[in-house]
């Protein structure tokens, strides 16, 4: 990303996994999810599965912008959860809360808050 003042400073990108407990695994991301993040996001979600936790949350406060490939890999990590029997959750950043009302994946996504 690009401010507009003529740096071409990007927008840092970190994802990381906490295990609070034994049942629940946290996976913090911060930044843009975009393509080319969301292979780090894809593996990182993998990582969180082994061993297969009781409840995901996926912590998307500081995600400050997401693109379609983005939107797609939450959609992969929701079916996921899904058929793996994994309570998920998402917690959105207003970036993310607007995107899934906009595209209609509000009525898909465990969104936090909704």
């Amino acid at each position: 990303m690009t401010s507009g003042d003529g740096d071409n400073r990007e927008v840092p990108f970190s994802v990381s996994i906490a295990r609070p407990d034994g049942a629940e695994v946290v996976i913090a991301v911060a930044g843009e999810i975009d393509l080319t993040t969301s292979e780090d996001l894809k593996e990182t979600f993998e990582e969180a599965l082994e061993p297969v936790p009781g409840r995901l949350v996926v912590d998307l406060v500081d995600v400050e912008f997401c693109d379609s490939t983005g939107l797609a890999t939450l959609v992969r990590i929701n079916d996921r959860c899904t058929t793996q029997g994994v309570d998920l959750s998402f917690l959105p950043s207003p970036t993310i809360r607007r995107l899934a009302l906009k595209t209609g994946l509000s009525t898909l996504l465990p969104l936090a808050g909704s």
